[in-house]
C-alpha cells in the first residue's frame, strides 16, 4: 500500500491543505474541482487552455457559471494529474482558490485527520501516481471522467427515482 500525507492548514475550520502556496479546500461532496480565481490570473499561473465556455455547475451553494479549462499538470502531494480539467467560475470567491472534489481521489482511501492535522491518501501499490481527470459535458451537465471512466451516477439516480 502506497500513501502520502499533507498537513492541514490549522487556521481553517474546514479541511484545507496548501497547494502552490494557496489554500485548497477538500470538498468531499463536490464532483467537479473548482479553481476560484480570475481567468487571467489562472492562465498566467498555469499552462492552461479553455476547453468549454459558458458552462455551469450546480451544488448546495446554488448554480455557478463559468468555463472549463485544461492545465498540462497539477500536483496534489504525490499525485500528478496530466491534462487536468477544472471549472473556473465567472465570479471567483477568493477564500479558497482551489476546491478539490472527492472524485479526484476515486479508487483511493483518503482520511481527513483533524486530531493529527493531516490529509492522508492511500492507494494500492499497483495504482499509478499519474492520473487523468477530464470534465465532459452531456445534456447541459458537467461530469467527471477519471482515467477514462465517465461518472454519471448522480443523474442516473435522479432519473430513476424522480421525474425530471
Amino acid at each position: 500500500m502506497k500513501e502520502f500525507s499533507i498537513p492541514l492548514m490549522k487556521k481553517y475550520s474546514r479541511p484545507t491543505i496548501e497547494l502552490y502556496k494557496l489554500p485548497a479546500l477538500i470538498d468531499t461532496g463536490a464532483v467537479i474541482p473548482v479553481f476560484s480565481m480570475y481567468p487571467a490570473l489562472f492562465e498566467k499561473c498555469f499552462d492552461s487552455k479553455i476547453i468549454l465556455e459558458n458552462s455551469s455547475i450546480s451544488g448546495i451553494g446554488g448554480k455557478e457559471y463559468g468555463s472549463v479549462y485544461s492545465i498540462s499538470e497539477f500536483k496534489i502531494g504525490e499525485l500528478i494529474f496530466k491534462n487536468f480539467e477544472v471549472f473556473i467560475p465567472d465570479e471567483p470567491s477568493l477564500q479558497f482558490p482551489f476546491l478539490l472534489s472527492a472524485t479526484l481521489f476515486h479508487g483511493m482511501a483518503y482520511e481527513i485527520d483533524t486530531i493529527n492535522q493531516k490529509f492522508t491518501v492511500r492507494m494500492k501499490d499497483e495504482q499509478p501516481l499519474e492520473r487523468e481527470f477530464k470534465i465532459k459535458e452531456f445534456k447541459g451537465n458537467l461530469y467527471p471522467q477519471i482515467d477514462g471512466v465517465l461518472f454519471q451516477d448522480v443523474d442516473i439516480w435522479l432519473h430513476k427515482f424522480w421525474i425530471i
